[in-house]
């Protein structure tokens, strides 16, 4: 099997944790590790350790120049998901640098439930719709992904303001195998996710848990770092905070670019920004001011048309 993950710089302390753990943690000689590093992200201190551990490793570099989310990763995700489809012509495991591995087996616990299950896909069903506001039910990012994507779920491309998995849910739900080998792991806050991870979070049986932001799980001895890597994705509209999304901490322009764009579309995204805008405490919620009433006019029949009436 595959296992594609991408990353930036601003990921690259986490990346190469990531890296170290999943080279620590066993060797996978029937496995292919494909790396996308995004904005010229550097494999120093990445590919080493993985293509010891790997039977293959390729680097498929993300040359996009847009930054941020969710349009940045919907394109590194799009870049990999189009290798595997022209090229690789075989399933994917979706990783990121803050989903966390478990134990030695994970790849090939992963494999063989997706072989068994005989669905296209298979990952953790986020049931969102209802709880959390304007949620959609759909698989979770950390999943297996058929390699024929423009024929199973073509609405996984080509997104530019709703994260991929949001995306395509009306594609893949239908056609997912749900497991409980992948543990993504949201909370119904506004956050999506909690503040502080330990062992006692994880799903049993769970081979893979996300998301973990501070590498809490590679029990590696490091200080959490703070670094950022992908959110966990949302519907709709979401107000840059510091827990919010790739690349915003040190590109903040660029996601409210998006914001601005996302409004723009039509009236019903800008209430819906201003109301996000209004909740999180940031502006002050518009007055509504009353309209003067205007005379009421009578309405005027001419003499012909009553005569005509008589």
């Amino acid at each position: 099997m595959i296992v594609a993950i991408a990353y930036h710089n601003g990921d690259l302390p986490l990346m190469r944790r990531w890296a170290n753990h999943v080279a620590k943690l066993g060797s996978y000689p029937k496995h292919t590790i494909l790396l996308a590093p995004v904005h010229q992200a550097t494999t120093e201190g990445v590919l080493e350790p993985l293509s010891a551990a790997f039977g293959k490793a390729i680097v498929e570099s993300c040359y996009h120049t847009q930054s941020g989310w969710p349009l940045s990763c919907n394109l590194a995700f799009e870049q990999v998901a189009r290798y595997c489809e022209t090229i690789a012509k075989e399933p994917f495991l979706w990783m990121e640098p803050d989903a966390v591995p478990l134990k030695a087996s994970w790849i090939d616990d992963i494999e063989a439930e997706y072989i068994q299950r005989g669905q296209f896909f298979m990952g953790d069903y986020v049931g969102i719709n209802g709880i959390m506001p304007n949620g959609v039910d759909h698989m979770s990012g950390i999943a297996v992904y058929h390699w024929d994507l423009s024929r199973y779920a073509p609405s996984i491309f080509n997104n530019e303001f709703t994260a991929w998995d949001i995306a395509s849910a009306h594609h893949v739900i239908p056609r997912m195998a749900r497991t409980e080998l992948i543990h993504h792991d949201w909370i119904p806050e506004k956050k999506w996710r909690r503040d502080v991870v330990d062992a006692s979070c994880v799903r049993q049986g769970a081979v893979i848990y996300h998301p973990d932001k501070q590498g809490v799980l590679f029990n590696d001895g490091l200080s959490p770092n703070g670094v950022q890597g992908d959110p966990a994705t949302g519907a709709g509209v979401v107000v840059v905070s510091p827990l919010q999304p790739h690349e915003t901490k040190d590109k903040p322009q660029e996601s409210l670019d998006a914001l601005i764009e996302y409004a723009k579309q039509n009236n019903k995204n800008k209430k819906e920004l201003l109301h996000k805008l209004v909740e999180a405490g940031i502006i002050k919620a518009p007055k509504t001011s009353k309209r003067p009433r205007g005379k009421v006019r009578k309405a005027v029949v001419k003499h012909s048309e009553l005569a005509t009436a008589s």
